[in-house]
């Protein structure tokens, strides 16, 4: 195997490590969960940076996901779900029955979204505006 090769494999177990974090040993990831079934909720979410937001999808169908305020996720901590194959995160995320996504937002603010209750009907049923505010904390 040449040099290229083995970079290419080595990025792609790295980047399988999907919402791995840089923790000191024996430290504890805190993670935040939204839960999506008819509504979304919480509608607000309150975290600090680095903590892991995880959107849940407990419907039956799919859902979509859109992030409004994109600059929010320029710089993140972790993602799972939510990048396409070279890195670039996706601002409309679709998340399968059962399943979820994941961020680590690593900068104060607030990231906007909306969801979609059937991922494929842009003009179907979507949730009121919710928000993931993150504050740092100390």
């Amino acid at each position: 195997m040449n040099k290229l090769s083995y970079g290419l494999v080595l990025s792609l177990v790295c980047g399988g490590a999907a919402c791995g974090h840089h923790l000191e040993p024996g430290a504890e990831v805190i993670v935040r969960t939204i839960e999506i079934t008819h509504e979304v909720n919480p509608g607000i979410l309150h975290t600090a940076p680095g903590e892991e937001v995880r959107w849940q999808n407990l419907r039956q169908n799919p859902v979509r996901v859109g992030f409004l305020t994109v600059s929010m996720l320029d710089k993140l901590g972790c993602e799972k779900g939510v990048s396409t194959l070279f890195g670039q995160v996706n601002d409309y995320v679709t998340i399968p029955p059962g399943k979820s996504i994941s961020l680590c937002l690593i900068r104060p603010g607030d990231l906007k979204y909306n969801v979609w209750f059937d991922a494929d009907n842009a003009r179907g049923a979507m949730s009121p505006t919710a928000t993931v505010r993150v504050v740092k904390r100390g």
